[in-house]
């Protein structure tokens, strides 16, 4: 398993559900979620740290900015 730099700017879908937990953030929640707020390079869908960080403090919104929330 490789572990996520904490200076990591660009994080895959699978750094981003082993942060906020897999049993709380499902992969086809991830995946709305980086295609809304996330960035393409090539194939790699790679979703900004500060979404992440929004997302774990509770400023953003899933449900007003049309991505489901994660699960309970």
């Amino acid at each position: 398993m490789q572990n996520v730099n904490a200076f990591a700017h660009l994080l895959t879908v699978e750094e981003v559900r082993e942060l906020v937990g897999k049993q709380r953030l499902g992969r086809p929640t991830a995946y709305r979620l980086a295609r809304r707020f996330g960035i393409r390079l090539g194939r790699r869908l790679l979703i900004p740290a500060w979404v992440v960080e929004a997302l774990l403090e509770g400023r953003l919104d899933l449900e007003k900015e049309g991505v489901p929330s994660p699960r309970a």
